[in-house]
């Protein structure tokens, strides 16, 4: 159950957010065998004068940078979450067109025991039993028992 957030400057089209949400949605499944049916994510809109990011260090990026934070339960392989940025930054450049430079990914990895998806249960696996259902069409993948 990943919670991913998203910041951007205003202005997008909600077809363009949808689309910038999705990609990370299948990719965290495809490249790293998220469940599914496990995805909490939001964009978060900023003013010019409310974004403020190295335009120029270590490659220039254009306005349309996206700052992608995403906090999942530890235990990825480095390969994994290389895959992951370069299945990231081609699926965004295929579909909204995002420029590669202007993808800034930061992973935060936290113990299951941090997660509480609701009504006091702790940990990733109190609620994990069976499969769920995913809104978020993406291709069939093999199911895991790793929700996060």
């Amino acid at each position: 159950m990943p919670m991913t957030h998203v910041s951007m400057r205003s202005g997008k089209s909600a077809q363009f957010r949808s689309a910038v949400l999705k990609g990370i949605h299948e990719t965290l499944h495809e490249a790293m065998g998220v469940h599914p049916g496990a995805f909490f994510m939001t964009i978060t809109e900023h003013e010019e004068a409310n974004f403020l990011a190295n335009m120029t260090f270590p490659f220039k990026r254009s306005p349309n940078l996206l700052l992608i934070q995403i906090t999942l339960t530890a235990g990825r392989s480095a390969d994994d979450k290389k895959r992951f940025y370069e299945r990231l930054v081609a699926k965004l450049q295929a579909d909204p067109g995002v420029d590669p430079a202007d993808v800034f990914i930061n992973m935060i990895e936290v113990a299951g025991e941090n997660w509480s998806p609701g009504n006091g249960l702790a940990g990733r696996n109190s609620v994990i039993s069976s499969p769920i259902s995913s809104p978020i069409s993406s291709p069939a993948a093999p199911a895991t028992s790793d929700a996060h």
